[in-house]
């Protein structure tokens, strides 16, 4: 299953009709290939951004639709089809970077040292590689959406219109997730942190 440019037929509207979606979750099977015809090349396109390789894109394409027309009864009628495409393509695109590049460099506006005092003079490599292990599992924490800004934002390097573009939200909405992101990942990798270097002197402490 691909896009790469070619059309796979006739949207509907310009929205997926939500009559169609309810017939495709009564197991329609022409509904069912309406759906993916009326949805392939935005989707495919999605995934291409995310992933920038065509076999990678369709692999989340396929793994999208699959899991999509699965549960369809129980997502309907919540909001926009093609909306419900995007959450589980990011999604899946963020569980392949979980598993695939867990040691990612985040921009230095939130992932230097400085911004997680005190312990911005951290030199030696053990230490760098606690903090950037605090980092990374502070970004897990966060919300399936928010974390997808935070990534394509400071890993990918995307523009704020075009993850919009992406999650199919607002740009508000992308800049007010990456507002909030910063501010608790910062806080939650300070936390980790500190927890971490109680444990140590603790330990220290413990030693005859």
């Amino acid at each position: 299953m691909t896009g790469r440019g070619e059309s796979k037929g006739q949207a509907v509207a310009d929205t997926v009709a939500e009559e169609l979606v309810r017939r495709a979750a009564e197991g329609d099977a022409a509904a069912r290939r309406r759906l993916v015809d009326a949805t392939l090349d935005d989707l495919w396109a999605r995934a291409m951004h995310l992933v920038r390789r065509e076999d990678d894109a369709d692999e989340i394409v396929q793994e999208t639709y699959a899991r999509a027309l699965a549960h369809l009864a129980d997502w309907m009628p919540r909001g926009r089809f093609e909306g419900y495409l995007a959450r589980i393509a990011t999604n899946l695109v963020l569980e392949r970077w979980r598993r695939a590049r867990p040691a990612v460099p985040l921009d230095p506006d939130f992932a230097s040292p400085a911004a997680l005092e005190p312990w911005q003079h951290l030199a030696d490599e053990e230490e760098d590689r606690r903090r950037l292990a605090a980092i990374w599992e502070a970004v897990r924490q966060l919300a399936p959406q928010p974390r997808a800004a935070l990534l394509l934002y400071h890993a990918e390097g995307e523009s704020c219109d075009a993850i919009a573009a992406i999650l199919d939200v607002p740009v508000g909405t992308v800049k007010s997730w990456l507002h909030r992101a910063r501010l608790d990942v910062r806080r939650g990798a300070e936390a980790l942190l500190r927890g971490r270097t109680a444990v140590s002197q603790s330990q220290i402490g413990d030693q005859p």
